[in-house]
């Protein structure tokens, strides 16, 4: 016997809108799972769920990523759109036609990617013929790119890298080419059943294959393809349209164009790694050392203020000139006295009285003497020259200041010098993370550096 299965209006209503929400437009909407389950149970065939009656006949929206990878689907059917990104890599799949998708799309070891390549190649080498034809990177043209391509090219032939036609290759190439066609002018006139057939389709597939064997060598400077989307921190890009540098990229600088280069990278990996990718000792000469003294600066003054008894013992106070000046006078004012008082006639009848006030005075004059101390709060000279003192010693060693202090030293580099030490240290082969070389060919006068980059 069937369950039978209540529905509330509350479930009714929420089924009919995803109902109509789904074929509503355009597109029939389906989740990227919902869509894989299909193509499962479809043997990854997308023309087999094309014809199902539920989507009425329109085209698919895959409401996210859509990852088929490495499975055997040949075909995505009727997708439509994808609102996300697409991954066909390592499957069957050599077109995507009509296919609309929001984000990116990999298909990596796929026929689609070898298709893609080939167009995409047969664009670059229609924008080269269009060069080749006009002989624009002619050395006497003098143009820059061309310079560079031509660098490209000699340091490749340098290095046996590749190994352009002779002129007797060339010649003989075309000898063959005219032969060839002579004897397909031939074949086309005989008959099936000539005995010359056989003869002349041997004769005509050994050349063919001579005319392969020198075509692979037939290359020139415009197989140099200057990458107009890429730099490599500012250096030119080129790519190498020859069989056998599919993946190989090339860059190509003066010395100017390279050492900016260089620096640039350097400041992109500091950006990137920070003080962290160096170790203490390198970074200690490029500390910031303004900015050090400065923050010490700011932070000897505080402390000097607040905590003179730190800084200041008692043989750093002094008296002031006023001090000075009044223990001179009491001083003249007593020994004055003391000498009147000694030179008293004793035989006078009022002697103890008269004896009594000197002695009065003296010890008055005494007391005041006595209570005259230094003032052990300082001035404002003493402040600013015990912090210009302590300054001093900090931009005399500021790594030793960052170490007492505890502070991380990383904080406190300049970036800057740093990268320029970076490349000083390290040269140019910094930023090429292929082999860290580099190469050089003279063109025009002009010293060129190459560097194979990938």
């Amino acid at each position: 016997m069937n369950e039978k299965i209540i529905l509330t209006n509350k479930d009714l209503h929420r089924i009919v809108k995803q109902i109509a929400e789904q074929v509503e437009g355009e597109y029939y909407k389906i989740s990227p799972e919902e869509y894989l389950q299909l193509m499962s149970l479809g043997s990854y065939h997308g023309k087999a769920i094309t014809k199902m009656k539920r989507f009425e006949g329109k085209p698919l929206w895959i409401t996210g990523d859509l990852n088929i990878s490495n499975t055997p689907t040949d075909s995505l059917g009727n997708v439509g759109y994808v609102d996300g990104s697409l991954n066909i890599s390592s499957t069957n799949v050599s077109n995507i036609t009509g296919i609309k998708v929001k984000g990116w799309v990999s298909d990596s070891n796929s026929p689609r990617e070898r298709f893609r390549e080939k167009e995409e190649l047969n664009a670059k080498l229609t924008i080269q013929e269009s060069l080749r034809e006009n002989d624009e990177w002619a050395l006497e043209q003098g143009d820059e790119t061309g310079e560079k391509a031509h660098a490209l090219f000699d340091n490749l032939v340098n290095n046996g890298e590749i190994e352009p036609l002779s002129d007797e290759d060339k010649e003989k190439l075309t000898i063959l080419q005219r032969k060839l066609q002579d004897l397909e002018q031939e074949y086309d006139t005989l008959d099936d059943d000539d005995e010359r057939v056989s003869e002349l389709q041997d004769a005509i597939d050994e050349t063919d294959s001579e005319i392969e064997e020198l075509m692979e060598n037939d290359v020139d400077v415009y197989m140099m393809y200057p990458n107009p989307n890429y730099t490599h921190y500012g250096l030119q890009q080129f790519e190498v349209l020859i069989p056998g540098f599919k993946s190989n990229e090339y860059t190509v600088g003066t010395e100017e164009e390279m050492d900016d280069a260089a620096l640039s990278y350097a400041k992109n990996y500091i950006d990137d790694v920070g003080a962290d990718g160096f170790s203490e000792s390198f970074i200690e000469d490029y500390l910031d050392v303004d900015a050090i003294v400065n923050m010490a600066e700011d932070d000897y003054d505080y402390q000097v203020r607040d905590y003179p008894d730190s800084y200041f013992s008692d043989s750093d106070y002094e008296l002031t000139y006023e001090q000075e000046q009044r223990i001179e006078q009491l001083e003249s004012q007593i020994a004055d006295l003391e000498q009147e008082q000694s030179e008293l006639d004793t035989d006078r009848e009022d002697y103890d009285e008269l004896y009594e006030d000197f002695q009065n005075h003296i010890d008055a004059l005494q007391e005041e003497l006595d209570d005259i101390e230094v003032d052990t709060e300082p001035t404002e000279d003493m402040i600013e020259n015990k912090v210009a003192e302590l300054v001093r010693d900090v931009r005399r060693d500021p790594l030793d200041y960052l170490k007492n202090y505890g502070l991380d030293i990383k904080e406190y580099i300049d970036e800057d010098e740093l990268a320029k030490g970076l490349v000083d240290s390290d040269g140019w082969g910094i930023m090429n993370s292929y082999d860290g070389q580099y190469d050089s060919e003279e063109v025009n006068g002009i010293t060129y550096y190459i560097m194979r980059v990938n």
